[in-house]
């Protein structure tokens, strides 16, 4: 159980005071502390990853009504992923407050996730505990410059040839591995990618995937030539 002190500490950092304080109570109990649903946060991050779905959702289709559907859905994604989450909550400095497991203080890199599992497990105790118009306040401060910034969002060269052959062909590119070369610590990928009635393009990247994107990219600069 989380010290009085300390629940008020977080009520004045996240600035929000609960009427049940178990609720932010339990939302600040990893699962590696307690294997009990009921007194971990895993439940309340369930609950606050729909909850901040939705807010988010709607706040984009009143930001962006002539958006298609397949273009808020990527604008959504880009919101409400696990890195987002960290990130907005990192603020905050609350990761001192959280009851953990002793191995899990010693895996550093298991902050990034334990920070979006904190995010939206307080997202999920805000709204049972006072409801959907202080939740959604709480979400707006925290992803003010993130909303701000997602009519900059970008589809990848990837995505932009998968949605072109499946809108034109009905079937996914086809991508095929040619050869990996270079030391081991700096390989060089080289791919080939090709959609129906379409030549092979190939690419060339530190990574598969970068070698994908450079690919795709070249087969989309091809057709934007014709």
């Amino acid at each position: 159980m989380i010290s009085d002190n300390k629940i008020s500490d977080v009520e004045k950092i996240i600035g929000v005071k609960f009427s049940n304080k178990k609720f932010l109570s339990q939302a600040l109990v990893h699962k590696s502390f307690s294997n009990d649903n009921s007194s971990n946060n895993e439940i309340l991050e369930f609950l606050g990853d729909r909850v901040l779905g939705l807010v988010l959702a709607k706040k984009l289709i009143n930001l962006y009504p002539n958006d298609k559907e397949g273009q808020l859905d990527k604008k959504l994604a880009s919101l409400i992923n696990k890195k987002v989450c960290a990130k907005v909550i990192e603020k905050y400095d609350l990761l001192k407050f959280i009851s953990i497991s002793k191995g899990q203080k010693k895996i550093k890199t298991g902050n990034l996730k334990i920070l979006g599992d904190l995010c939206e497990s307080l997202i999920g105790a805000i709204y049972i505990d006072r409801g959907f118009e202080v939740v959604e306040k709480f979400i707006f401060d925290l992803w003010k410059d993130q909303l701000k910034q997602s009519s900059e969002i970008k589809i990848d060269a990837k995505t932009k040839l998968q949605e072109l052959s499946l809108k034109l062909y009905k079937e996914l590119p086809k991508y095929k591995d040619l050869s990996t070369s270079g030391p081991a610590h700096k390989p060089i990928f080289k791919v080939s990618v090709n959609i129906k009635k379409s030549k092979s393009f190939i690419g060339e990247g530190s990574s598969k995937r970068n070698a994908e994107q450079k690919a795709a990219q070249s087969l989309l600069d091809s057709l934007d030539n014709e």
